[in-house]
């Protein structure tokens, strides 16, 4: 990807901000920082609670509010490879993978970074901690990572290979979810869902009921849970993953879906291609086409991740440099 022009990237953003200021109703920009600091997509976010997050993308670019997104500051994460996955135990303990094994984490907030030995130079995509110590991270070609002790040393437990392209080798993992240190999911290309109660020593494939290839999943607990993907997939569980239900077939979507995060076993959103973002209050039985989604022309960018702290507080990372959030 090449870096535009501040000049270039100051008319997007503009663009962006009349927009969605048009078109996405309770939807806002939520950054509002220098034009010039916008270039590249962010495909990362996550918040602890309605006021501290952060968001990460291309070229090494991690930001952080405190304040629920009023403002967002940029942040030295001494890295220039692309990140895609980012996930924090509290308001001050934190990680976030990337391109060539890029692993990082942090202990004050974000304020120093501190590169990890991976063991490996593929591509990492997602990453989840039950705390402080124990995590997972997933990438390209049935990547699996764990650690017990804080990313200081790391074990591969699906076979860890060499690097691959998507749709090359063994399916690529997108993400990952742990409820205990043996139990969690993980899915990826082909309609992949897999769930593991032996910390990743053996895995069972969960019947998705599609081929389509799948990226984000959330749980809210052990039972409730959703995933989504290509070609407007939403499945759901209720069952721990026993069975998978195609969820929203009456929206006909045909746009790739590229998050899902829950704040109940209810309420949840989904976000997509084109502008798309998605709400349920009812577990996923039904969804509507929320006030900012499903747009035309001009608006058809990509929305890459969201996250859902607390009831009416969510937020929205997308192409651009963009943040979303909804009031």
């Amino acid at each position: 990807m090449i870096r535009k022009s501040a000049i270039f990237t100051s008319i997007i953003l503009m663009a962006i901000l009349a927009i969605t200021n048009v078109a996405f109703g309770k939807w806002e920009a939520s950054r509002k920082d220098d034009p010039a600091s916008m270039e590249g997509n962010l495909r990362g976010i996550y918040f602890v609670d309605e006021k501290n997050g952060w968001a990460v993308g291309d070229y090494g670019i991690i930001l952080a509010t405190n304040n629920g997104g009023n403002s967002w500051e940029k942040l030295d994460s001494t890295t220039q490879e692309d990140l895609w996955g980012v996930h924090f135990i509290d308001a001050k303990t934190g990680f976030v993978v990337g391109a060539s094994g890029t692993t990082l984490s942090t202990k004050d907030g974000g304020k120093n970074w501190k590169r990890l030995n991976s063991q490996t130079t593929i591509q990492l995509y997602g990453v989840h901690f039950l705390d402080a110590n124990n995590g997972w991270i997933v990438g390209l070609n049935a990547t699996v990572i764990a650690t017990q002790n804080g990313g200081a040393t790391w074990t591969p437990i699906s076979g860890g290979r060499a690097s691959a392209e998507i749709g090359g080798g063994s399916p690529g993992y997108w993400d990952v979810r742990l409820f205990t240190t043996k139990k969690g999911y993980v899915v990826g290309e082909s309609g992949t869902i897999k769930m593991t109660s032996d910390g990743g020593k053996t895995w069972v494939d969960q019947k998705a009921g599609t081929d389509s290839n799948l990226e984000d999943l959330d749980f809210v607990d052990e039972n409730n849970g959703w995933v989504v993907g290509e070609g407007g997939v939403i499945l759901g569980t209720t069952d721990g993953g026993k069975t998978w239900n195609l969820q929203g077939e009456s929206l006909k979507l045909t746009e790739w879906m590229h998050g899902v995060d829950f704040v109940s076993a209810t309420d949840g959103i989904a976000i997509g291609e084109y502008g798309t973002v998605l709400s349920t209050t009812d577990g996923g039985k039904t969804w509507k086409v929320d006030s900012s989604g499903k747009q035309s022309g001009v608006t058809k960018y990509t929305l890459f991740d969201v996250s859902y702290p607390k009831a009416k507080s969510a937020f929205i990372a997308a192409e651009w440099g963009l943040i979303l959030r909804n009031k």
